[in-house]
């Protein structure tokens, strides 16, 4: 196989080349009160509790997250700002680290007063040989579906049992600005 054969399965399996973003599109229905979803996936402290992969999440600000998470033998870190935060419906945000950059959006859908649909998109754009390796087993899309499954399972079990000890960041940000703050 000469070079450009070589470099043309490469980008087939790369998505186009190596530095071609990964999209991920992931929603999860939760039997909770949107309110009560919405405040524990503010409580970003709280991931590494019930996330199998999250190591540490350190919110610095109303907009700046440190974030630490396993990936096999190694860890790999990263520093999130979010852009735009509105109570109940959604939460945009732009994250870097050396092995990466992520933007993505939660949104928070109320089917009943009951059951909440959580939407999770994110645009993947790996560094690196490993990250990028990655994609060829759609990783990054399995992670996510899986650590969403604990996300689930720990409102189901825990939040929703002690709602009243459930209180989530309810400030609002516009344009990467807290324009209200609680």
């Amino acid at each position: 196989m000469g070079w450009a054969a070589f470099k043309a399965v490469l980008a087939r399996i790369f998505g186009g080349g190596w530095g071609g973003p990964v999209d991920i599109v992931e929603e999860i229905d939760i039997g909770a009160p949107c309110r009560l979803v919405y405040d524990q996936w503010t409580r970003f402290e709280d991931f590494p509790s019930f996330m199998k992969k999250v190591v540490s999440v350190e919110q610095t600000s109303d907009r700046k997250l440190s974030w630490k998470a396993k990936v096999f033998w190694s860890t790999r870190t990263w520093q999130a700002t979010i852009t735009e935060q509105v109570p109940e419906r959604h939460i945009v945000w732009r994250s870097q680290g050396p092995k990466g950059l992520v933007h993505g959006t939660v949104s928070f859908h109320e089917r009943s007063p009951d059951l909440t649909r959580v939407l999770l998109v994110l645009e993947y754009h790996p560094r690196g040989l490993f990250e990028r390796t990655g994609n060829l087993w759609r990783a990054q899309g399995r992670r996510v579906r899986l650590e969403l499954k604990h996300f689930r399972r720990h409102v189901m079990t825990r939040s929703l049992t002690r709602p009243e000890e459930i209180e989530g960041w309810r400030g609002e940000i516009r344009d990467g600005e807290v324009v209200h703050a609680p």
